[in-house]
């Protein structure tokens, strides 16, 4: 790469993504280059509603897939050829190709959300007999959402520091709205009718909301802490031994990985409650401000080869790369990685629409009623008649 300017990475604030970055650039002698890491609200701001993409300030941008297809259709990202397609699952490129069919971004940090638990808590006989005399049926990863909230119940004791389980309940577009998506879709329902209305009416949604609300106010099996923790937070939580399971992304099982963590080799993977899977991921991107944009694409092909992809796994992040899952380095790492493939292929992302920002505003709301106010059916009805309104009035 040429000498020129310093190229400034943005992205969002996490541990794993400064250890990587920080190994990663250290890697590439002759390449100037520098991060900024904002929390993600704030990159939000800036990238979505501001100017960071268009101003010239950065160079590459780490993005979450949800705001793909805003950007892509504002004309806020640049295409960016990928050279090694075949190197990921195609559920970790779909997300980042626009309508045009070209390549908007490369995978950098993986998800997706899977069933995480505290395995001995799940393997200890005297657990697994309590379990089976209360509940009627072995204590084994859930199959159903039932069998989760028997499971939550049981094991919830906070008076030694032992919580059911975790949500992050803070209301940033993000894991509270995936917690609401990954209910709805797994009871059958949609987001947005095939006649473009809101399908927030519908009996799925509802038992979504009555589901999470039981959690938080009913069963009460969630710290309440838990509504200031966004998903970075619940994942250290739950690494620290606050609960006995969790859905979150798969990634957050590697927050274990330390010989020093309390849950070191306890913690392991299953497929979420009712079959349904999240997927959202981080990719690289080319910003349409980059002051270079093809010293920009090269240095995203260099932060994404296998041996980068596999620093990025041995300092805290996930790996997207099929080459580097099979890697023993990277296998012994976290239990997620002997199943991501076949994860992905009964995931979900949110709708690939261009509205996606103003849609999961409506969603935030809710699910913000639900957890700091105890509302339940009341906000679910006002976020349909919301949201509705919006797609009535605009066209994706």
């Amino acid at each position: 790469m040429n000498d020129g300017h310093r190229l400034e990475i943005f992205g969002r604030a996490f541990d794993g993504f400064e250890r990587s970055l920080t190994d990663q650039l250290a890697q590439l002698p002759g390449v100037d280059a520098g991060y900024q890491l904002l929390e993600i609200e704030d990159l939000q701001r800036e990238v979505v509603e501001g100017s960071l993409a268009t101003d010239g300030r950065a160079d590459v941008l780490m993005l979450i897939t949800d705001w793909l297809p805003s950007l892509i259709e504002s004309g806020k990202l640049l295409p960016i050829g990928n050279p090694e397609p075949d190197a990921w699952a195609p559920a970790l490129r779909e997300l980042q190709t626009g309508k045009d069919g070209q390549t908007y971004g490369i995978a950098y940090h993986d998800g997706p959300m899977l069933f995480l638990y505290r395995t001995d808590l799940y393997a200890d006989p005297k657990e697994q007999q309590g379990f089976a005399d209360r509940f009627g049926y072995p204590l084994a990863p859930p199959t159903d959402w039932t069998q989760f909230r028997d499971q939550a119940v049981w094991f919830d004791r906070p008076s030694t520091g032992l919580r059911g389980t975790v949500l992050a309940g803070y209301p940033d577009e993000h894991n509270n709205v995936y917690d609401f998506l990954t209910h709805l879709w797994s009871r059958g329902g949609e987001l947005i009718t095939s006649g473009g209305r809101s399908g927030l009416d519908s009996a799925a949604a509802g038992e979504a909301v009555d589901f999470l609300h039981g959690l938080w106010h009913v069963d009460r099996v969630v710290d309440p802490a838990a509504a200031a923790w966004d998903s970075v937070s619940s994942g250290v939580h739950f690494a620290a031994g606050e609960a006995a399971m969790m859905v979150n992304w798969c990634g957050f099982a590697a927050m274990s990985a330390d010989p020093g963590s309390p849950t070191h080799g306890k913690v392991g993977c299953a497929p979420t409650p009712g079959a349904v899977t999240m997927n959202a991921y981080w990719v690289l991107t080319v910003p349409a401000g980059a002051r270079d944009p093809e010293r920009s694409a090269e240095l995203i092909r260099r932060l994404t080869t296998h041996d980068m992809d596999v620093r990025t796994a041995l300092a805290g992040g996930s790996a997207t790369r099929r080459d580097s899952w099979a890697d023993p380095r990277v296998r012994a790492l976290a239990p997620y990685y002997d199943v991501l493939e076949q994860a992905h292929q009964h995931s979900r992302s949110v709708p690939v629409d261009p509205r996606w920002p103003q849609i999961a505003a409506v969603l935030n709301e809710m699910m913000r009623a639900v957890v700091e106010e105890g509302a339940g059916r009341t906000a679910l009805d006002k976020a349909h008649g919301t949201l509705d309104a919006l797609l009535l009035r605009t066209k994706a």
